[in-house]
């Protein structure tokens, strides 16, 4: 029927296969809570722009959206900041992906929308919907494989260097948390485990245990001899087939380190300090910290200087 097809209609449906990720762990509550809101921003605004239909919403809608002017906290209008046009794509890319899947649409209006990167580093942390599509694309197997544990291991704020040599002791899954030991520019340090991280790190430990040398059986590489190099370069082997199975592989700001960014990220997120962000992923400097996370937390010299002579 027509009203099947009808935006409001369709949303809803998105957002409850949105609620099944919850459920499943494989999306946040706090990404649910970012997505939902803002796409119930995008049906009023599409709606005043007289767009009722699902299948109606075009490129130059999206983009409109994407693009459009803010309120600050004083109610002034103001122009997107880049973090948020990021965020109205992220949360729109990943409604039409859902929409496709649930065969409401055969197109993405957002596919050829380009956006200046978020941070002027060599690498990048994850987005949202991003970090969704590597859970589902890492479970989506008969059997719990190396290459879910190296993710839900990144995930969890471990970098390539750490996440080879984690091992079933380091698990503790009454305690959601993973052991990182460290490496030379990290140090050793609890990690939390999410839902996910739970369930796929606990299906890959009962299929361990099956295992002659379950004890000594990395979660995330094979069992062979090698160097900390080799090792390294064998879990960088499966975090990068994960993001190219999930079309990042032509993003030359995407490394396996964008993955473990995505967890420093959500922590700094979370609690609004750096500080937390570099407990978590073991880093020293803060510094560090924010240009791995995408965060400018300090003032330019050039603004600095120019508040200085204005007082």
């Amino acid at each position: 029927m027509a009203g099947e097809t009808s935006l409001p209609v369709c949303l809803a449906r998105v957002l409850d296969a949105w609620q099944d990720l919850v459920a499943q762990g494989e999306m946040s509550e706090q990404t649910f809570g970012r997505f939902s809101q803002l796409l119930n921003r995008f049906e009023h605004y599409a709606t005043a722009h007289g767009v009722l239909e699902f299948r109606a919403v075009g490129e130059s809608l999206a983009a409109a959206f994407i693009d459009a002017h803010g309120r600050t906290r004083h109610g002034h209008v103001a122009p997107a900041t880049a973090a948020t046009r990021h965020l109205r794509r992220s949360v729109l890319r990943m409604c039409f992906t859902t929409a496709r899947e649930l065969q409401l649409i055969e197109t993405d209006p957002t596919w050829h929308i380009d956006l200046p990167p978020r941070v002027k580093g060599s690498t990048r942390p994850l987005n949202d919907d991003e970090t969704v599509a590597l859970r589902r694309a890492a479970e989506f197997v008969e059997r719990p494989t190396r290459h879910a544990a190296a993710a839900a291991l990144a995930l969890a704020g471990g970098f390539s260097g750490e996440i080879g040599h984690i091992r079933p002791a380091d698990i503790d899954l009454g305690g959601h948390r993973v052991w990182m030991h460290g490496s030379t520019k990290t140090l050793p340090r609890w990690c939390p485990l999410d839902t996910w991280g739970l369930r796929v790190l606990g299906a890959r430990n009962r299929y361990l245990e099956r295992a002659t040398a379950y004890g000594q059986t990395p979660f995330a590489v094979s069992g062979r001899a090698g160097s900390d190099e080799q090792v390294q370069a064998r879990v960088c082997v499966a975090l990068r087939d994960l993001l190219k199975r999930i079309g990042l592989a032509a993003d030359q700001a995407v490394r396996p380190a964008s993955i473990t960014a995505y967890a420093g990220w959500a922590t700094f997120t979370r609690t609004g300090r750096i500080e937390a962000a570099a407990r978590h992923l073991g880093m020293a400097s803060l510094d560090s910290t924010a240009a791995l996370i995408g965060h400018h937390w300090q003032t330019p010299t050039a603004e600095r200087e120019a508040g200085r002579h204005a007082r």
